[in-house]
């Protein structure tokens, strides 16, 4: 069996194309944080997965806008997208670089899309959740 591989660059490519394929990112990524990272919405374990230092906060609360959560990673709320009328407002804070909360979390997409691009290849699992 031939198995087609992405390559980054195509996956960067969908990545500036595609807002599904950012926000799927944001998940993604947040799965990879470790159970403690996800609720303080921080990285404490340097594991080459997941978030950024930087990023951690800013793709904590998007993913979980994404996926319905409060802060407590407790589904509560309807899923929403991050196009959505109120994310801007919701988001101002953590777009101060970018025009809206899409773009921030398509930057934060495209500098771990090597982490994407393992998932895509399937040569990493994404991690189960427990919510």
């Amino acid at each position: 069996m031939t198995y087609t591989l992405h390559t980054r660059q195509q996956i960067d490519h969908i990545l500036r194309t595609n807002d599904r394929a950012v926000e799927r990112a944001m998940i993604v990524l947040f799965k990879f944080q470790t159970a403690t990272e996800q609720r303080r919405g921080k990285t404490d374990v340097d594991n080459d997965v997941g978030f950024t230092m930087v990023d951690a906060r800013v793709g904590t609360r998007f993913a979980r806008w994404l996926l319905g959560m409060n802060d407590n990673n407790e589904v509560r709320y309807p899923v929403k997208s991050l196009s959505h009328p109120l994310a801007a407002r919701v988001f101002k804070r953590y777009c101060k670089e970018h025009p809206n909360p899409m773009a921030r979390a398509r930057h934060i997409a495209l500098k771990h899309s090597a982490q994407l691009v393992r998932v895509a290849n399937g040569e990493v699992e994404v991690p189960e959740t427990t919510w």
